[in-house]
């Protein structure tokens, strides 16, 4: 093997790593923004059906008053109002309040959906 095609086979090799970090980080950056996009699909979701969440709520959180959900109707984004009280009366991360809201209201969507049929 020559100089000159060491050279060659080393550029080869860096070009080759270089697209796959690009594809990962590519990778990375579009499930990060597929997550993104869940989350404010289940804001507006939230938002949608605040009414029914919050008719709901004392019984899905003992430690939710009415004051907080009147703290809730005033917010100009009540789903990130909701998840802050759930993580400052249940000590949650942001993470586990999004989980927790979501999971309530998929129970509730699929008993709903079973008592109409």
């Amino acid at each position: 093997m020559h100089v000159g095609e060491s050279v060659i086979t080393c550029k080869q090799d860096l070009e080759t790593l270089c697209n796959f970090f690009k594809a990962v980080i590519l990778t990375a950056f579009c499930t990060f923004k597929a997550e993104e996009a869940k989350r404010m699909i289940n804001k507006a979701l939230f938002e949608e059906k605040w009414k029914v969440i919050r008719d709901q709520s004392t019984q899905w959180w003992s430690l939710m008053a009415e004051h907080d959900l009147v703290k809730v109707d005033k917010a100009e984004v009540k789903f990130d109002k909701f998840a802050t009280l759930l993580q400052v009366k249940y000590g949650y991360t942001r993470q586990k309040a999004r989980e927790e809201i979501n999971r309530l209201w998929s129970e509730h969507e699929a008993q709903s959906k079973k008592a109409a049929a």
